[in-house]
């Protein structure tokens, strides 16, 4: 039977995975792999081949796959669900940061919006095409990174599992990509970022003034 949504979303919470914002940190609240070890038990709850991919120490990239209908080697296309392990710090925080407390209808804790909310709905709505196996369907890659709020290291090292071949849980490149960023349930098909280069200009120095 498919995922609870209440109980799946109060155990990822109670879940620390602190990102240490690049500070030298220790604890067993920082870093990812207790999150990546829960969802390797529900891959496996599941069925689902899945590949473990180290980033850093305590850090790995955890992807899951539901071939489709065709699969991917018979043509079909590729859709990746993306969400990230890691949570900014608990400071300032004036509630129990991981007792995924409800009231009022509403779960609160570390992570419930950004990301372990999002990240719950597409693990429920996968466990739903598990069992249902729809006629016609996408193969659909569960993707969770690690380091997202400091660095993307997962993310960047995640690309190279598609370009790896047959060693790599990916048949391919993804054809699409679904990411569980919260955005107030608005539609987002882009994101700011950085670009820079390198200016070198000739000629004479002048002030406007």
């Amino acid at each position: 039977m498919p995922l609870s949504i209440d109980q799946t979303l109060a155990e990822l919470v109670s879940i620390p995975s602190i990102n240490p914002m690049g500070r030298p940190l220790e604890g067993d609240e920082f870093y990812e792999y207790r999150v990546t070890d829960y969802l390797e038990g529900v891959f496996q709850l599941l069925d689902l081949p899945y590949q473990r991919q180290q980033i850093e120490p305590r850090r790995a990239n955890i992807v899951a796959r539901l071939d489709g209908r065709p699969s991917a080697s018979e043509g079909g296309k590729i859709l990746m669900f993306e969400a990230h392990q890691d949570t900014v710090p608990t400071d300032g925080m004036t509630i129990d940061p991981f007792a995924a407390e409800v009231r009022d209808g509403r779960l609160y804790g570390r992570g419930a919006c950004d990301i372990k909310g999002g990240m719950t709905a597409m693990l429920v709505a996968l466990s739903r095409l598990v069992e249902d196996r729809p006629a016609a369907m996408p193969t659909i890659m569960m993707a969770c990174s690690v380091n997202e709020e400091h660095g993307y290291s997962g993310a960047t090292d995640m690309t190279r599992l598609w370009a790896e071949g047959a060693d790599s849980i990916f048949p391919r490149r993804p054809d699409a990509a679904v990411v569980a960023e919260p955005t107030g349930l608005d539609v987002v098909v882009a994101h700011k970022g950085a670009m820079r280069w390198p200016i070198e200009t000739r000629g004479r120095a002048g002030h406007s003034s």
